[in-house]
């Protein structure tokens, strides 16, 4: 989805397999518990106390008495000059200068004495008096004399940030339980703030030392608040930190200083704004008092209500219950290339480092990303400068605690902004998508091509070739990861197969292609080409299970009772199999729909000996699997959903394209049963290989997990909806699912939908040593107690881990493994196929384990890299999403003269200041502003010929009352051309507004699930969509 503003403001799932549009790793919807507002960022004062030293003696300025009293003039110095030594301000010094306590040092500072208050206030004195010089810099050796060894030494410069711990200190701290260790990420819309959601259980030591961790759930609780720069000490958002929970009394101090001027700024626009309201309320009555019942409800404002608050973290204040500040960086983000702009403007905040006349002819990077800093570049390394408004990207390099902003490396220009190309390449730039070729490294690890599937393997795996197998994928689809069987067993019940793609056999550990594949750790998937994590000779041939071809795979096979969809027994082995037919998913509708396949469909069978074109009868076996997956996926489905599954969909669009490239057509992305049919063995494949893995290395598996949605977001939500008369139950996923299903209108049901995927959290990979509690492994979404990603290693690396992981525990345990779970029970099957392939065959079954289960602590980081790429690959997916959507409305407009595109969009939210909306044709949504259509001209568009004003509002709970005056505007020749560019689901045209050319006033009144009419206007440079109300409405 893409967000959207009335006059151009910018607004600053995955849920697993919800499908939800949940907010990235629950960030911005948490930040927006508490946020304090910005203000300026001053360097680490809280710092000064811990770098003061003890002041050497320092010869008098006056000279020492003689015996007769006079006194004698001071011995001139050598060497450099001497600064002059202000005296030191004594009352106003505790006050800028007293150390937060425990920031920086072991144990709070204590209460210093008069003289070294008078020595710590004079050092920070001269510390800004006298700029520091650059340590990254060159010193000059022939820079003067050396002092004299009797003169006093220079102080030591002033630091911009406190040092990081060395890494032994870090070890033994968070050991101790004297640091935490979580993963930071930084509000985008409020950069001062930042916070860390710890990815490990707080040790018991850790409890001791802050009790107010003793509770703390991973993904639940609150994080921990970084107030301002100086208290995120250089981390930015990705890394894995260690943290130091602050003392309630420098908390105080740190929240009081980065909130306290952004509150007052925030509460007079908050007062101004409801004086605005309260004058308008008597006048709003007077008019709906003139109107028909009918026709207009009086509201009056409700401060609860405020869009505006909700937008800025400012539901309510809230004091953050954890302070903390960053001690070192343990594992840093891997992403660290950036676009923006370069110049040689310099910022206007200078710290030590800057204020060095060395650092003067530096360029200056801004990212167009706000959460980064400023990122200054060498000038020499910057052969031609880009232009102003040329995009260029580079990579963050070291960042000094000198300095206030960390260095780069320009890496290249990226081009004016605009073009379908320029933008692609900056989004793909902006995510750290990998675009090069693959390094000849990395190719040598490749089998040489043609290849075969060496005799031996053969040998040591299970054959599976005379299987009736087959894919069911996309259209367009090239790299096939996943094939499914299925058989009719004597006794009534059925043998189902899911095979997966066996990557881990050609992508080994510890080799360059692995190393590769870890780096990109998923394949990104825009609009007009994919960027493979692998070479696309195995993406697309060695590891694709295409038709007609002997390919290694995964495989887990279950009896089924048919009746009831129940798992009676299942089974684990690395196979050989051949698949029969590649099906798109209309072909398998079609025969869900009761059709035949189409002859044109190439099917194949193995006899034995060779593969040749299927029989007659292989196509009927492959009709009949379909049947059966179709049927018991109803079964599964429903029993998902009636257990507890929530599903949330969001609005995906499909885009056809010319042979330029360009968009023409758009639509969004229908599901079928076929797609649903696969969903669901597809589930229960992974969640069977997290229960077998899990059970065999209960300390090492890498598992994913779903936290449940935002408290106080979900209550917000919930509560705009109780206003329009329904009730959901937050109770947990299943009963929030029921809730959905009683709302018998598809369009309430969907924007419902659409609202409760705000509070959503995104699923995350985590290792199983980091969590204590085997209560805080369940998927939310799913209401699995264990889940994994196994079905898509060609695509996402993770899957490759898991693999790995269930490799090493057939080497182990064998094809059959029973635990205290429903997937795992103890009754082996006759029917599965007979083997001697127990046990890992790759390598030998001793060293299985060293080689194919991570360490903890390397999974734990393995898990981080999962989840840093996925995040990034779906920001880029749904960037490419928009920058497609506004060149096709663009191109739309262009051909008929008109400024936009007219759709239907449904009221998701009401407040004091706005409505909020979604279009269900484009998967649009965002807020129309009141104040700033009133104060505004050519902010709504008029589809009648009539100048539109609004010169009233009221707001009450869910509903909101405007008035408008329209006047007759013969300039205005849009009423003509709108008609044509009108487009949702309903495909009506404009309606015309009869009038008699004189002043009217107007009275409407807007609720929750009330459609309205919308015109999206396109801007490709930089790409963005306007949204405007259309009056009057059609």
């Amino acid at each position: 989805m893409d967000k959207v503003h009335s006059g151009r403001e910018g607004q600053g799932g995955d849920s697993g397999a919800s499908g939800g549009r949940a907010r990235q790793a629950g960030a911005s919807d948490r930040d927006q518990n508490h946020q304090p507002s910005a203000g300026p960022v001053a360097p680490a004062e809280a710092a000064t106390a811990a770098n003061t030293q003890e002041p050497r003696a320092k010869p008098s300025r006056r000279g020492k008495k003689s015996q007769n009293g006079q006194r004698n003039p001071a011995p001139k110095q050598t060497g450099e000059p001497q600064q002059p030594q202000p005296q030191p301000q004594k009352n106003r010094y505790r006050r800028k200068t007293q150390a937060i306590d425990g920031i920086d040092g072991d144990q709070p500072a204590a209460k210093p004495g008069l003289r070294a208050r008078k020595n710590m206030a004079e050092t920070a004195t001269n510390w800004r008096a006298r700029p520091a010089k650059d340590p990254l810099q060159a010193q000059d050796s022939n820079q003067g004399p050396e002092p004299a060894a009797d003169a006093p030494q220079p102080k030591p410069p002033r630091r911009a940030f406190a040092d990081h711990y060395a890494p032994k200190k870090v070890d033994a701290w968070l050991a101790a339980g004297r640091l935490v260790r979580g993963v930071l990420r930084i509000n985008p819309r409020n950069t001062a703030d930042a916070y860390v959601s710890l990815d490990q259980t707080p040790s018991a030591q850790a409890q001791r030392n802050y009790p107010e961790l003793s509770n703390y759930v991973i993904g639940s609780s609150d994080d921990i608040y970084l107030g301002g720069s100086e208290c995120r000490n250089r981390a930015i958002s990705g890394d894995i930190v260690a943290v130091k929970i602050l003392t309630a009394k420098a908390a105080q101090r740190v929240y009081a200083r980065h909130r306290r001027g952004g509150d007052r700024r925030m509460d007079k626009m908050a007062a101004d704004r409801r004086a605005r309201m309260d004058r308008m309320a008597d006048s709003v009555r007077a008019v709906s008092a003139n109107m028909a019942p009918d026709d207009v409800t009086p509201c009056e404002a409700s401060s609860e209500d405020s869009l505006e608050s909700a937008e800025n973290g400012r539901t309510g204040a809230r004091v953050p219950a954890l302070f903390g500040t960053v001690m070192a960086i343990i594992t840093p983000n891997s992403d660290r290339t950036f676009v923006g702009t370069l110049s040689n403007r310099p910022p206007v905040a200078k710290g030590p480092s800057e204020r060095d006349s060395q650092l003067a002819n530096a360029l200056w990077f801004r990212p167009l990303d706000k959460a980064l800093p400023i990122m200054f570049v060498p000038k020499a390394s910057v052969a031609k400068q880009p232009r102003t408004n040329e995009i260029c990207a580079v990579h963050m390099g070291a960042w000094d605690a000198a300095s206030l902003y960390p260095s780069a490396k320009y890496l290249r220009s990226l081009g004016e902004r605009g073009s379908l190309e320029i933008e692609t390449e900056l989004i793909l730039e902006e995510n750290s998508v990998s675009t090069e070729a693959f390094a000849p490294g990395v190719l040598r690890c490749l089998p040489k091509t043609p290849w075969r599937i060496p005799s031996t393997e053969l040998k040591c795996r299970t054959d599976l070739r005379q299987e009736c197998v087959f894919s069911i994928d996309p259209p367009t689809a090239r790299d096939l990861d996943d094939a499914v069987s299925c058989r009719e067993l004597p006794n009534g019940n059925v043998l189902i197969g899911v095979h997966i793609a066996d990557v881990s056999y050609f992508v080994r550990p510890r080799t360059a292609l692995d190393r590769m594949a870890q780096q990109r750790a998923t394949t990104t998937y825009m609009v007009q080409r994919a960027y493979p994590m692998l070479p696309s000779v195995l993406c697309e041939d060695l590891c694709s299970l295409n038709a007609g071809v002997d390919r290694l795979a995964f495989s887990v096979m279950w009896e089924i009772e048919p009746a009831t969809a129940t798992v009676c027994s299942t089974w684990f082995g690395r196979t050989v199999i051949s698949s029969a037919c590649k099906l798109s998913y209309d072909d398998a509708q079609h025969v869900i729909d009761g059709g035949h396949l189409s002859k044109s469909i190439a099917c194949f069978e193995h006899n034995g000996a060779r593969t040749r074109p299927a029989s007659a009868q292989r196509r009927d076996e492959i009709e009949a699997s379909i049947g059966w997956f179709y049927r018991l996926s109803l079964i599964m489905r429903k029993r998902r959903f009636d257990t507890g599954a929530l599903s949330l969909h969001s609005v995906r669009l499909s885009f056809e394209l010319d042979d330029a490239g360009q968009p023409v057509a758009c639509q969004p992305y229908a599901i079928k049963d076929s797609n649903r049919l696969i969903e669901e063995f597809m589930l229960l494949a992974n969640m069977s290989v997290a229960a077998r893995i899990e059970a065999s290395f209960p300390d090492s598996a890498l598992l994913r997990r779903h936290a449940p949605p935002l408290e106080r977001r979900l209550e917000d939500v919930c509560r705009q909806l109780a206003h329009a008369g329904i009730e959901i139950d937050t109770q947990s996923a299943g009963t929030i699912s029921d809730s959905i299903r009683r709302i018998s209108d598809a369009d309430t049901r969907y924007t419902v939908e659409e609202m409760l995927t705000q509070p959503m959290q995104r699923a995350a990979y985590f290792s199983t040593h980091a969590i204590e509690d085997r209560a805080e492994y369940r998927h939310y979404a799913l209401n699995a107690p264990l889940y994994t990603h196994f079905t898509s290693p060609i695509r996402r690396y993770a899957d490759v881990i898991v693999h790995r992981l269930l490799e090493a525990s057939l080497a182990v345990h064998g094809n059959h493994v029973t635990a205290e779970h429903a997937l795992l029970p103890p009754y082996y099957s006759p029917f599965f196929p007979r083997t001697n392939a127990t046990g890992s065959l790759t390598t030998a079954i001793h060293d299985s384990q060293s080689i194919l289960v991570p360490a903890p602590e390397l999974l734990a980081i393995m898990a981080h890299q999962c989840n840093l790429r996925k995040d990034a690959a779906k920001k880029a997916q749904d960037a490419s999403s928009k920058l497609f959507l506004v060149n096709y409305l663009a191109a739309t407009a262009l051909r008929t003269g008109a400024p936009g595109v007219i759709t239907q969009a449904i009221v998701t939210k009401v407040g004091e200041n706005g409505i909020s909306f979604v279009t269900p044709m484009f998967g649009v949504d965002g807020i129309i502003y009141m104040d700033r259509i009133a104060d505004r001209k050519n902010q709504v568009v008029s589809a009648d010929g009539r100048e539109w004003k609004l010169h009233l509002w009221s707001v009450k709970q869910a509903s909101v009352t405007l008035v408008w005056t329209a006047t007759p505007d013969p300039k205005d020749q849009l009423a003509s051309k709108l008609s044509a560019l009108v487009i949702d689901d309903t495909r009506h045209a404009v309606v015309g507004f009869q009038h008699n050319g004189a002043v009217e006033t107007v009275t409407q009144t807007y609720r929750i699930f009330n459609k309205i009419s919308v015109c999206i206007i396109p801007e490709t440079n930089p790409p963005d969509l306007t949204v405007k109300l259309v009056m009057p409405g059609v």
